[in-house]
Order: C-alpha cells, then sequence, then structure tokens
C-alpha cells in the first residue's frame, strides 16, 4: 500500500453522484485536510479521532471505526436511488443502478482501507488498540446490528450494492432504520431509542386474539387485504403490548410503528402524505383512544379510515387500544329526541366500524390469571410451590390492581424485588 492511495481514494470520492452526504461529511473533509496539512498543522485530528469513537459509542458499533462511520453515513443516505430501492422500484437495468454501481465503486475502494490504515497515513500508527472498538453494552447495540454488519463485506461492487438494496428495503433509508418505533412530534417523526423489546412469548393467555392480530399483521406486510384492528378490553390486559410485540415480530419485514395520540389526529393528512412515499409498513398506533362527547377529532380520523378525499395509503394501517367498546362517549341528550336519535348515535358508533377487526381483552378468570403467573414465575425462575404461589398470587389480586396480566407481572416482580 503506498502511502498517497488513501489520499487518492478521498480524491475519488468527489466523483461520487448520488451519495452525496459522503463525500460532503464532516469527517471525509477533515481527512482531506489532515492529508494536506503539515505535521505541526493537524490540530483537528484529535476532534477527528473523538467524533469517530463518540459515533460508535452512541450507536452501539463494534469494529473498525473507519467501516462503521462509512456504513453510518450509506445507511442515512436519502436520495433518488435509495427512496426507489426502498419501494422496491429499482433493477439492474436502470440507469440508476448503474450510477449507483459506479458510485459503491468508488464507496468500495474507501472501505478497503482500515483505521489503523489511516492513522498510519497520519503518523498516529501508536493508537492500534483503535483497529476494533470494542463495546460490551449490548442494550446499545442497534436492532439492524446483524445485516447492518455485513454491508460492503465483499470485494465486489455489484454484491455490496445488490445486499445494500436488499437492506434498504427490510429496514428502510435515513431516519427509518435508525429504530422500528416512532412518535410524531414538531410535524415531523422522531425515532424511539429504546423501543419496549416484549414478544409474544411473554404474554401469557389471549392466544385467539394475540393469532387474528399476528394474522392481520402477515396479509398487511405479504400485500394482501388487512383490517384496521382495534384491541378492546379491561386496563392491564395487553393490548398495547400485543401491538408492541407484532412490532417486534416483523420489524426485519418493513414494519414500522408510529404512535400518535388524540391531539394529533388533525395532522394525518400530513403523516399519510409522508408515508404514502415510503416503501416500508406503517402501523399508526393510537394508545388509549377514546372522545368525550364534546370532543369532534374522531370526525378526522373517520374520514381518513373510511378513505375520504385524503384517503389512507396502501402501506399503512390502524391499531388502537381502548376501554370503550365505541369509543365517543355517548351522553343522555343523544337518545331524547326520536327525530335526531338514529343520526347522532350512528355517527358516534361508526367510528369503531371502521376498525375490520376488533379484539376483546377482557380481565381473565382466576384460573386464567392464575395460569399467568405460574408461566412468569417460571419464565423469571422462582422456585416456590404452586400452593405457596396461588396463595400469595390470589392475596395480591385481592389488594392491589385486581386480576391482570399487568397485575400478574407486578406481582412477579415484587417477589423477584423481595426474593434479593
Amino acid at each position: 500500500m503506498k502511502k498517497n492511495d488513501f489520499k487518492i481514494a478521498l480524491q475519488e470520492s468527489e466523483k461520487i453522484i448520488l451519495f452525496k452526504n459522503i463525500k460532503e461529511a464532516e469527517i471525509i473533509l477533515k481527512l482531506k485536510n489532515c492529508l494536506t496539512a503539515e505535521n505541526d498543522s493537524r490540530s483537528n485530528l484529535s476532534d477527528l479521532i473523538y467524533n469517530l469513537i463518540e459515533l460508535s459509542i452512541n450507536q452501539g458499533l463494534s469494529g473498525d471505526l473507519w467501516h462503521n462511520y462509512l456504513k453510518l453515513k450509506i445507511c442515512a443516505a436519502e436520495n433518488v436511488f435509495t427512496l426507489r430501492a426502498e419501494k422496491k422500484l429499482i433493477n439492474r437495468e436502470d440507469s440508476l443502478y448503474q450510477i449507483a454501481l459506479n458510485d459503491v465503486e468508488i464507496i468500495n475502494n474507501l472501505f478497503s482501507f482500515s483505521f489503523q490504515d489511516i492513522l498510519k497515513h497520519l503518523n498516529q500508527s501508536r493508537l492500534t488498540n483503535l483497529n476494533s472498538f470494542k463495546i460490551t453494552d449490548s442494550e446499545l447495540m442497534p436492532y439492524n446490528l446483524k445485516d447492518l454488519q455485513q454491508l460492503f463485506r465483499s470485494n465486489s461492487p455489484g454484491e455490496n450494492l445488490d445486499n445494500l438494496i436488499k437492506f434498504y428495503q427490510n429496514y428502510g433509508v435515513g431516519l427509518l432504520n435508525q429504530s422500528r418505533a416512532f412518535f410524531w412530534q414538531q410535524n415531523t417523526l422522531k425515532a424511539v431509542n429504546n423501543p419496549d423489546p416484549i414478544t409474544f412469548d411473554q404474554l401469557i393467555a389471549y392466544q385467539k386474539e394475540k393469532q387474528k392480530l399476528i394474522e392481520n399483521t402477515e396479509s398487511f406486510l405479504e400485500g394482501y387485504q388487512a383490517h384496521n384492528v382495534l384491541l378492546y378490553g379491561d386496563s392491564g390486559t395487553g393490548k398495547s403490548s400485543s401491538v408492541k410485540a407484532v412490532l417486534n415480530k416483523y420489524y426485519q419485514q418493513g414494519l414500522r410503528l408510529i404512535e400518535i395520540n388524540s391531539s394529533q389526529i388533525k395532522e394525518l393528512p400530513e403523516i399519510l402524505e409522508y408515508l404514502n412515499q415510503r416503501g416500508l409498513n406503517f402501523i399508526i398506533f393510537m394508545d388509549d383512544l377514546s372522545f368525550e362527547e364534546f370532543e369532534t377529532d374522531y370526525k378526522y380520523l373517520k374520514a381518513v379510515m373510511e378513505g375520504g378525499i385524503e384517503s389512507k395509503p396502501e402501506n399503512v394501517l390502524f391499531y388502537a387500544t381502548s376501554n370503550r367498546r365505541h369509543l365517543v362517549r355517548e351522553k343522555w341528550q343523544d337518545r331524547e329526541s326520536e327525530v335526531h336519535e338514529n343520526d347522532i348515535l350512528n355517527e358516534k358508533l361508526s367510528l369503531s366500524e371502521r376498525f375490520g377487526l376488533t379484539l376483546m381483552y377482557n380481565n381473565p378468570t382466576q384460573a386464567e390469571y392464575l395460569t399467568i403467573v405460574n408461566e412468569l414465575a417460571a419464565q423469571s425462575g422462582l422456585n416456590l410451590t404452586k400452593k405457596t404461589l396461588r396463595s400469595k398470587a390470589l392475596q395480591w389480586s385481592k389488594w392491589n390492581n385486581g386480576r391482570s396480566g399487568r397485575s400478574a407481572k407486578q406481582f412477579i416482580n415484587q417477589l423477584l424485588k423481595e426474593k434479593k
């Protein structure tokens, strides 16, 4: 390897057409400056190394700091090629594919250098421990780590480009591949940094309801007809957790969740316009959805769900949880006038009818509650006799929050706390 090889590779990056965020990246520009500066004028080198370390720590990435940086920039690239790739609109015959292949050949050359190679060029080879940076905190690791690590592992630009296209199709482009869950704030999407990792294995009971939710979501992801879903029932029965579990089960197949609250319903046209331009599948999640009799925002939601002027895109479903079967509180005045009774009631009840699938989560019976307790105790490694566990569980339900999945979980957590 000649001394000027890396400098030439950086200069070649100026020929990149589509992935402009790489050639314009701050660290790339700093590296160019370091390689052209005199030895005593490289004051920003320490800052550059620090920035790479900080980036890897914040993203939970171990390995070569330079390669990590390039991969993250490639994943973040939102351009005409990556967005079309996300929507599965790219094939090898496309001119865009050929232009992207040219870019990837240049990027491939940047990947041929390790961070240690770069340090040698900058007369910093004493920092040998940075060649394979290690992070031991597994909670920081990105959810798409396995596939992220596979990017640009080949010497073949074509193979690397095809793998990159698959990555965009499965995980999305830019912000969408940074998390599987999002919320809407100040007219834009924000990533949830630590989404609830709950799985269906951790949700005991309600097997029929969970299976219907799974089947509906699978139909959605496979491009078949699927329903908006209302999960209705008592508090603490696992309605919200079921929605989060279905996200965790299918996020690698391009499923994303966006949570909004009732005050943001008027912003749905803007949200849907954004989602319609993307290639992934989205669940718009409304937790604990209900409206008082004086609120009218439910009309906006109903209009979107029933296909009004601003219709729901095919890559979007609404999943909502509620303690109310009909979502909008009725008042006695609605029933007083024979002339208007049906019109008023039908309008208020019609919102729940826009959810083609309604799943009921009622409080468990005593036997079902004890089954949940036994399963959670086994998962937690608690070693109590069935008789003792039963007695304590019933006492807990009597003096705390009644019988529910949430109450059972709180009971097990209390036992684990006492065990310590």
